[in-house]
């Protein structure tokens, strides 16, 4: 008994430390070309949760099908479930958006556009092209003169 004990921590201790802490040490801090799209105040129980249910995926598996499983399935089944448990503890729309979308620009960023010049999004949303594709619409308030102006671009699948 004690054996088989010792076994699954060692197997939880592998997981956690091939998916869980490098995952979550990504996706909670700031890269150059990707920032954290989970508020702080959220990250401790987003991190139990996933964990949790992630491991529990894992035991679902067959042992045969742990080992064949590649560690991108592994990547995306973590990412899956992180993003997933974090849209439940949040009913803010602009922070779904950014948990749904961490790669686009936030209230508050600064965009350069070549007619309209420097400004600041002060609101964003997602619509559907006449065409049927996600777009991408923010709302900016120019920084020289303060003119409001909308811009929008479709969302890479």
């Amino acid at each position: 008994m004690a054996k088989a004990k010792s076994e699954t921590d060692n197997y939880h201790s592998l997981v956690e430390s091939r998916f869980l802490n490098p995952g979550f040490d990504y996706w909670f801090s700031n890269h150059k070309h990707v920032r954290s799209p989970f508020k702080k105040d959220i990250e401790t129980e987003v991190r139990k949760n996933t964990s949790i249910i992630f491991m529990e995926w894992i035991k679902g598996l067959e042992n045969s099908g742990q080992e064949k499983t590649p560690d991108s399935e592994f990547a995306e089944i973590f990412e899956n479930i992180l993003f997933n448990e974090a849209m439940k503890l949040t009913d803010d729309d602009d922070q779904r958006l950014t948990i749904s979308y961490p790669f686009m620009p936030r209230v508050g960023d600064i965009v350069r556009h070549k007619e309209n010049g420097d400004g600041k999004i002060i609101e964003r949303r997602v619509s559907v092209s006449e065409s049927n594709r996600k777009m991408f619409e923010v709302t900016v308030s120019s920084i020289s003169d303060s003119t409001v102006w909308k811009t929008q671009f479709e969302i890479p699948v």
